[in-house]
């Protein structure tokens, strides 16, 4: 994704208050990014659908990198290979669907 780099623009928690509306407008735009301060203490950000869905797709893949990793170490352990890993995680993927719908797939 080639998202353009967005303004970002730092406001306080009153500012926000008083004039989110203001702001989402600026946000749904795509005209900045905008940083919510309490206290002068940065506490939350504001951007657009698209970004944020952007955010939890990368924090998925993240997620999913960080699994592969510790099922690979968990199967190193054990002194699986490749192929007895795979076949065991199809037996379980077997058993799973046969619990949730009753015959295999």
């Amino acid at each position: 994704m080639n998202a353009p780099l967005f303004t970002k623009r730092t406001v306080g928690a009153a500012e926000a208050r008083n004039n989110l509306g203001k702001l989402l407008n600026r946000v749904h735009s795509g005209e900045e990014h905008v940083v919510i301060e309490k206290l002068g203490i940065p506490v939350a950000a504001v951007i657009n659908m698209d970004d944020y869905e952007h955010y939890r797709r990368l924090l998925a893949q993240e997620h999913l990198q960080e699994l592969g990793r510790a099922l690979g170490r968990e199967a190193k352990r054990q002194g699986l290979t490749e192929e007895e890993l795979i076949e065991e995680m199809e037996k379980d993927r077997r058993a799973v669907y046969e619990e949730l719908y009753g015959r295999d797939a």
